[in-house]
């Protein structure tokens, strides 16, 4: 029971079942329902093997956009999405999506809209996918029951599992211990940070587990119970119960994102080809997300609480819905066919502590000599080499020099530094060096897609 064919079944199409609504599939692909590979009794195997027969002979097109929309799917709209500097979420962040029929994973910088291609190997199938504190990223590959991790330097590997089927969803702690969601064993196993033996996380009932979402603070996991029409929540760690998450009319939960700040969580109700916002930790509201036009919706992914993207899988592309006003637009991806997973990195904060330094004031001819500019860079609290610091007065009317960090003999540190000699007027030289002594230097970070941009000033001695 799953929206993936069985092992030896040739179709490898996403199937589900029908929406509880009377949508009508599209022109040339079958029902949900259809797709779906039911293992129980012998009338739900000839359903299965009939829709492979006719999934056969269709092949695997990707699909067109829905009648009557235009290609962000809002009547007569333009693809209109190109990020802005300051648009509402976007900032440095980046957006992974996995490309199911491709099979790779492509990763577009919502601010410049540069859109490259993950290096893997090998992936057959990828849906649901993670990211680390490192920026490695982990794929669901899904039709090789296995879990790959793409290091932020490129290098591959995979994951050490036991016994996985068709996993999907992911979740990874701050730690980096990975829940995955074993699809066609009904479980949800646990893979120990730095290796160690997997688990399986204590539930009860699922059939075919999609996506996961992990909430450390209270100590929950999150599952969308595929074919049971339910999400439920369990400890993530220790004991304790599973319960429910109260929805009203779900049909094939898909994807979860977690607000955790907000206690919200958004659930891709793919039967109903809509997304709906539950409150997280239980109790009423209900609220249907304002879309347009989706079918059979997939992953999720927030942007700070600010922007939700949503994998329309129907409809091969990826659409932004504000979620503090807006009209939704289609992210653009170039050349998606069935996306499925989706994850945001945002531009991970850095620190610069700038040092002390030292000025010597000449007056024939007018020069200053300012020795010592020196700055740490760190990124997440570990030290960030490789990158440009710029050094100037506070008020930023002059550059004095720049360094790259470099890391020291320890590999502890990693440090720019540099010596300035500035020559000019004497009005000028007199006006500089009555600034730094009085309000320091300042050192700047100017960040990158990756990093988020930093600054600190320090204060600058007479040398005599």
């Amino acid at each position: 029971m799953s929206r993936f064919s069985l092992p030896d079944r040739p179709a490898d199409e996403h199937r589900r079942k029908p929406p509880r609504s009377s949508r009508q599939p599209r022109a040339g692909r079958l029902s949900l329902r259809e797709r779906l590979p039911w293992r129980g009794s012998s009338w739900r195997r000839a359903t299965v093997m009939t829709a492979i027969l006719v999934l056969c002979t269709a092949g695997l097109a990707s699909a067109a956009p829905a009648p009557g929309t235009g290609a962000t799917g809002t009547t007569g709209a333009p693809a209109t999405d190109a990020p802005r500097p300051g648009g509402s979420g976007t900032g440095r962040a980046s957006l992974y999506v996995s490309d199911y029929t491709a099979n790779d994973v492509l990763k577009l910088r919502l601010r410049s809209g540069r859109q490259t291609t993950v290096p893997t190997s090998g992936l057959t199938r990828p849906t649901y996918m993670a990211l680390d504190r490192s920026g490695a990223l982990y794929i669901s590959d899904t039709f090789n029951s296995r879990i790959v991790k793409v290091s932020a330097d490129g290098e591959q590997t995979t994951v050490p599992t036991e016994g996985l089927l068709r996993p999907l969803g992911l979740a990874l702690s701050r730690s980096g211990d990975l829940y995955i969601a074993d699809s066609f064993n009904d479980r949800v196993v646990k893979v120990p940070a730095g290796g160690g033996e997997q688990t399986t996380v204590p539930t009860t009932g699922l059939l075919h587990p999609e996506g996961l979402a992990l909430d450390e603070r209270q100590n929950r996991l999150y599952i969308a119970d595929f074919v049971n029409d339910r999400v439920v929540r369990v400890p993530a760690t220790g004991g304790g119960g599973q319960t429910t998450v109260p929805t009203t009319g779900l049909s094939q939960p898909t994807g979860l994102a977690l607000d955790a700040r907000r206690h919200r969580l958004y659930v891709s109700d793919s039967g109903n080809n809509r997304v709906v916002r539950v409150p997280a930790n239980g109790g009423g509201g209900q609220a249907t997300v304002p879309t347009t036009g989706l079918s059979s919706p997939s992953g999720l992914a927030l942007d700070r609480g600010r922007d939700l993207f949503v994998s329309d899988f129907g409809n091969d592309r990826v659409v932004k819905v504000p979620l503090r006003g807006g009209s939704q637009t289609t992210v653009p991806f170039a050349g998606l066919t069935t996306p499925v997973g989706l994850v945001v990195q945002r531009a991970v904060r850095t620190r610069l502590e700038a040092r002390p330094a030292t000025v010597e004031r000449r007056s024939d001819p007018p020069v200053l000599e300012v020795r010592g500019l020196s700055a740490r860079l760190s990124a997440d609290g570990r030290p960030l080499a490789g990158k440009t610091v710029r050094f100037g007065n506070v008020s930023r009317t002059k550059q004095l020099c720049r360094a790259v960090t470099g890391r020291n003999v320890t590999g502890r540190n990693a440090v720019a530094r540099c010596d300035a000699t500035v020559s000019g007027s004497r009005t000028e030289i007199d006006r500089l060096y009555d600034e730094l002594r009085s309000e320091g230097y300042r050192a700047s970070f100017p960040g990158t897609a990756e990093y988020e941009p930093s600054t600190d000033t320090a204060r600058v001695r007479t040398r005599h």
